[in-house]
């Protein structure tokens, strides 16, 4: 899947590689120089060839239950840079709701999901801003709606680069801080500070992207297909079904583009994850209510979330893409003990 030829942050074309879904950094994101082709082929015989297993911790999964982001269910997240795909047969069975009938796949389904997710593109500010902000802070609240006399949870989200990460849960006795700093990571729970690997921090960090994000989706998965067109609440969609490899996990799933104004209206997805029972299948979906412009970007004013079971909706205050963070706030969060001062001698 690596073709001849890469150069950096070139505009849109839709076959991608190694493109992190973060997309903070436009200079740690490269894209294939042959974009100008058409997509890649169908995914049906595309087989999983990388995963990656679920939070190593428990507290770790506490902390993101309680903050009810992902519900032991992450969303998108960067694509490895390392890790090539490679089509061949799946060993994981997916849900046939994502599969349109034959009959209502227009010909060639990958050319017409090139111009929809090209309309896309445009539509969020062009491809050149989307991959543009180094930097990204988000404030929102998280209501779980199963839950009427549970409180929010307030929420903050900080972007550095690709490699910087930090998010932080407030509310209903969450005091939760999860931080990446490249390969390493920390997640604070009052006192308590314990290390983690990238590879934990990650779906943490990715579920909550493709929640704030979505316009990242379309740099970040390698295949799309046409799917044909839908109709939700009177809205007019076109269905273009994705998959690819997100942090490591195989992530095949469905982006409902509404028709008028050619953003994103729903992400459908499935996550082929290492369980703590074995290997499974965790699905969940992201329902764009609401767009608001920021500094020239698309983004949501507002999300329904569901993962698995668990409902909930986002309401996003506050965006900013022009304050330069502090790299001091993707530190080791582990208070420094205090120096104790020796008695004075009698």
């Amino acid at each position: 899947m690596h073709p001849k030829g890469k150069q950096t942050c070139t505009p849109p074309k839709r076959k991608l590689e190694d493109q992190t879904l973060t997309a903070l950094d436009q200079d740690e994101i490269s894209v294939d120089a042959n974009r100008t082709s058409a997509c890649p082929p169908s995914y049906d015989n595309d087989k999983p060839t990388n995963s990656c297993g679920a939070m190593s911790h428990s507290l770790v999964l506490m902390v993101v239950l309680t903050a009810g982001l992902i519900h032991a269910t992450p969303c998108s997240s960067a694509i490895s840079s390392q890790t090539p795909i490679r089509p061949k047969t799946p060993q994981v069975r997916f849900s046939p709701r994502f599969a349109a009938p034959s009959q209502q796949r227009p010909s060639p389904p990958v050319d017409l999901a090139e111009a929809v997710v090209k309309k896309s593109l445009m539509a969020y500010g062009g491809e050149a801003k989307i991959l543009s902000f180094k930097d990204a802070t988000f404030h929102y609240q998280v209501e779980n709606l199963e839950a009427s006399a549970a409180k929010p949870v307030q929420m903050k989200a900080y972007f550095k680069d690709a490699s910087y990460f930090r998010s932080e849960a407030s509310g209903e006795g969450t005091d939760a801080v999860t931080i990446l700093n490249r390969d390493k990571g920390w997640v604070k729970v009052g006192d308590t500070t314990l290390s983690l690997s990238q590879k934990s921090v990650d779906p943490l960090k990715s579920a909550i992207i493709s929640q704030l994000r979505p316009d990242l989706l379309l740099v970040s998965f390698q295949k799309f297909r046409y799917g044909g067109k839908s109709e939700e609440k009177g809205r007019k969609l076109d269905l273009v079904e994705v998959s690819g490899f997100l942090s490591g996990e195989y992530v095949r799933g469905r982006l409902s583009f509404d028709s008028s104004t050619h953003l994103i209206y729903k992400y459908e997805f499935e996550i082929e994850r290492e369980l703590p029972k074995g290997k499974g299948i965790v699905a969940g979906e992201e329902k764009y209510v609401r767009y608001m412009e920021i500094e020239g970007l698309k983004v949501p004013g507002e999300v329904a979330s569901r993962q698995g079971r668990k409902t909930s909706r986002l309401s996003i205050t506050q965006v900013s893409f022009s304050d330069v963070l502090d790299p001091a706030l993707f530190q080791d969060p582990t208070p420094i003990p205090a120096r104790s001062t020796p008695a004075p001698k009698p």
